[in-house]
């Protein structure tokens, strides 16, 4: 499931303006949609290679109210081929690499990830992909109550189709198939399987714009997490269901404006469960269904060869394998300014704002106490040195802080990274 549910309805032909989206910190997935999987597709009779090396300094790398300082070293090697077949393109990537942590050895852990499918073109009107994709990588996200040694495995399986017409009407869909796992005991309780198909229609003129109307259908089960009801345990699951309105249009050579807004129902099951209020005694808690509005602008502003603006927002639900939640409510707000220096030298500066309400939640061990909400700021600072295409170092500085309810859960660090990457390829 992708980071917005209100953006992830038009996966398949919501365009979203060409500029760099704004910076996430750790391991977070970008604020804005790469479609199915994360693994390019590399087209033409290509490869790339490339590696990285990562070394930041995190003041509070365990995020506790007790910060505990720690320096991690990422390695990782990463490759990508593309070949063309008749008219459908071939795609397979991956990288292998490892999270080490000096001085705190039990937090070591090798990472791996490999991905590909089909690129299709049928006809002179439709295309789409047919893709596949196993990650396996600590897990070290925002949203987790605290660090701890748990590798997350994460298998993503998915289908999209857009078809445009001779005149101005476009159609099409996509449907993707998630399963992650805990590798932690005390977390696979947060395991989840997430199916989901969101099916779009849009219409569109260079003078008026793109209009589109789709919907997404969204299942969850967590296998692990069995709840008491009056009948006996039941697994818990959550349908998350929207309609959507989008609205994309270019303003001149400069701005690109993407939004939309949603109506999003979700419905948990089981839906009333046994609570425990006293020894031996047991209430019946409701777990009602309920409506939410959602929305999502993207507006990428170029100013100037040197200068771009990016700005996102977004209200969306999603099941969560991170938080011990029947689902989460998520508010979003980012922006990032870059400016290229010189030829060979670049900066930005950002800010992002992230609200998390946590519905139907429940403590587990690492979770002692049960989350029901957070706020998380983060501001930014890069600079990137790359003379030429082949390697980039950049150092960036980046504060965030989290205020959760309960407070147990506050933090707050201040990281530095020193980022060093090369990249080869090659086009045929």
């Amino acid at each position: 499931m992708v980071r917005s549910a209100a953006i992830a309805a038009a996966v398949v032909m919501s365009h979203a303006p060409l500029l760099a989206a704004p910076s996430t910190a750790g391991d977070d997935p970008p604020l804005r949609s790469k479609g199915l999987i994360s693994t390019p597709v590399v087209n033409g009779r290509s490869w790339q290679l490339g590696a990285n090396v990562n070394t930041t300094y995190d003041s509070n790398f365990r995020r506790s109210n007790d910060p505990e300082s720690a320096v991690r070293v990422s390695g990782l090697i990463s490759a990508a081929v593309g070949y063309p077949v008749g008219r459908q393109q071939l795609f397979l990537g991956g990288g292998i690499g490892r999270d080490a942590y000096l001085g705190k050895d039990g937090f070591n852990r090798n990472r791996y990830q490999i991905g590909g499918g089909v690129a299709w073109r049928l006809g002179v009107i439709c295309s789409g992909n047919l893709a596949g994709e196993y990650s396996h990588r600590q897990n070290q996200t925002s949203d987790l109550a605290q660090f701890v040694d748990n590798v997350q495995q994460t298998k993503v399986f998915g289908a999209s189709a857009d078809c445009q017409t001779a005149g101005r009407l476009g159609f099409g869909g996509s449907v993707r198939r998630v399963v992650t796992d805990n590798d932690r005991v005390e977390r696979q309780t947060f395991d989840l399987r997430t199916t989901s198909y969101s099916p779009q229609i849009s219409y569109g003129t260079p003078a008026l714009g793109q209009f589109s109307a789709g919907g997404s259908l969204t299942s969850t089960n967590y296998p692990n997490r069995l709840l008491p009801t009056p009948s006996g345990f039941a697994e818990d699951r959550v349908k998350i269901n929207s309609a959507r309105l989008g609205y994309q249009r270019g303003v001149g050579a400069r701005v690109n404006v993407a939004l939309g807004v949603s109506v999003i129902k979700v419905t948990p099951r089981p839906d009333a469960i046994l609570v425990q209020v006293a020894p031996n005694l047991f209430a019946l808690q409701p777990r009602a269904s309920f409506n939410s509005l959602g929305y999502d602008l993207d507006v990428g502003y170029r100013a100037s060869n040197r200068l771009t603006i990016n700005v996102l927002a977004s209200r969306s639900a999603r099941a969560n394998a991170n938080v011990g939640s029947n689902s989460t409510i998520t508010k979003i707000l980012a922006f990032d300014v870059d400016y290229k220096l010189g030829p060979s030298l670049s900066s930005s500066f950002g800010y992002t704002h992230t609200e998390n309400d946590y519905r139907y939640s429940l403590a587990s061990v690492d979770e002692t106490v049960a989350r029901s909400k957070d706020k998380n700021d983060r501001v930014h600072a890069t600079l990137a040195y790359s003379p030429v295409k082949l390697y980039t170092i950049s150092l960036d500085v980046s504060h965030q802080n989290r205020s959760s309810t309960p407070s147990i859960y506050n933090f707050s660090s201040t990281a530095v990274a020193l980022r060093l990457g090369v990249r080869f390829g090659r086009n045929a």
